[in-house]
């Protein structure tokens, strides 16, 4: 027995788009198609829909998923530092949106891996903020290079801490930059009274 095509019309509007369901392979799709109507004429909001949120990557699996998904050509300080896991650990793509995040990420901000990733690591910065440590970390991302920095960020629930962050850029073996790794440690009381 041979299988009609099926084929639907996808008519696109002003502020969304209406499927217009043409030559069904029978009458059970065209019923589907008519009880199903009124969710496929929804508009189209800013694109949040077909952003990929799959699960965050958690714990070491995480980031050497990431490693071996981008081809990552690990420096033996980046190696032993990720497996130490003493220090907060943001890991972003090229267009600086959060990856993954370790363990102590989450206990030294209070935001978990699920709030985290998919965000940019400005979503930590508030008011008293460096601007110019803010610009110099920009411009050091954007030409690819390595910069260390202190950074005054907030928790969760808005309490400042000061931190000393290392951003690296993470190459990939065609020696393109692929990832950004950053080490944030929160630096203890008497180091904090230098300017962040």
């Amino acid at each position: 027995m041979d299988s009609l095509p099926c084929t639907i019309l996808i008519e696109l509007r002003q502020g969304g788009c209406t499927f217009v369901p043409m030559d069904f392979c029978g009458p059970y799709d065209k019923q589907l198609a008519d009880q199903h109507r009124p969710t496929l004429q929804t508009p189209l909001l800013a694109g949040w829909e077909f952003w990929d949120r799959s699960s965050p990557l958690q714990g070491k699996a995480g980031w050497q998923t990431l490693a071996k998904v981008n081809d990552w050509v690990l420096t033996k300080f980046l190696r032993e530092e990720l497996l130490s896991g003493s220090q907060a650990v943001v890991i972003t793509d090229v267009n600086q949106l959060i990856q993954y995040v370790n363990e102590s990420f989450e206990k030294m901000t209070g935001y978990v891996s699920e709030e985290a990733v998919g965000r940019r690591p400005s979503f930590l910065q508030g008011q008293a903020t460096s601007l110019a440590t803010r610009q110099r970390m920009r411009d050091a991302i954007g030409k690819r290079k390595p910069i260390n920095g202190r950074l005054i960020n907030y928790r969760k629930d808005q309490t400042p801490y000061v931190c000393h962050v290392k951003i690296r850029p993470i190459l990939n073996r065609q020696k393109e930059v692929v990832n950004f790794i950053a080490f944030e440690e929160e630096l203890p009381a008497r180091e904090r009274k230098r300017k962040a």
